[in-house]
């Protein structure tokens, strides 16, 4: 039996498919998975890119239950999720992303400090994320997936839990083979866009620059 996904693991499937799916061999081994990955924070940024001396903390991320694990998630269809086998993130998909946030926004030096919020430091805003959609979607029955992150951003007022800003991000990048590797690479340039979307839209921010020039 053939079947074309690199390292297809099963969740929620059809029965018929499920029984299907365990006759291939090598797509369901158990144990620590063979193969961790991790993202890269953007690092570059507009040279106009304007300097807030402003203390900024970065909430975890919102994320649906199926997307909020460190197993790397897939879809074949607008209402499955499942996962590549003997590969995962790092960290849970939420942390990751928190993480590849602050190290985003410090790298772009455009703030003076930054951290998470459950650090309890005081802050001038607090960044709230939710992460919409981080999974590799099959959109053809031959070819490679695409690497879909999409990432809704709120700017909030600590002092009365304001919303004072809000818009989502979102970029497709597409894997240059369908191998786990060549995957997560798609991921990578995926997340970096956005991190740079939602680190120059959150440092331009009328609201933001109006309050903290």
């Amino acid at each position: 039996m053939t079947w074309r996904t690199a390292g297809l693991s099963r969740r929620s499937l059809p029965s018929v498919l499920v029984l299907a799916l365990m006759g291939c061999s090598g797509l369901f081994r158990g144990g620590a998975p063979e193969h961790l990955y991790r993202l890269t924070p953007k690092s570059t940024y507009p040279l106009n890119l304007p300097h807030r001396t402003v203390q900024l903390l970065v909430d975890v991320p919102l994320t649906p239950a199926g997307l909020d694990t460190s197993r790397i998630a897939l879809s074949r269809s607008a209402v499955s999720i499942d996962y590549f086998a003997d590969s995962e993130w790092t960290d849970r998909s939420p942390l990751l992303v928190q993480t590849a946030l602050l190290q985003s926004f410090e790298n772009s030096g455009a703030i003076t400090a930054i951290d998470r919020e459950s650090v309890g430091l005081r802050a001038d805003f607090i960044l709230k994320p939710e992460v919409r959609h981080f999974e590799a979607v099959y959109d053809s029955p031959n070819g490679p997936p695409e690497a879909w992150v999409a990432i809704n951003a709120r700017l909030v007022n600590p002092a009365d839990r304001e919303v004072v800003a809000q818009t989502s991000f979102e970029q497709r990048q597409r894997a240059s083979a369908n191998n786990v590797p060549s995957i997560v690479a798609a991921f990578d340039e995926a997340v970096g866009s956005v991190m740079k979307n939602i680190v120059v839209w959150t440092v331009t921010n009328p609201a933001f620059a109006a309050s903290h020039n």
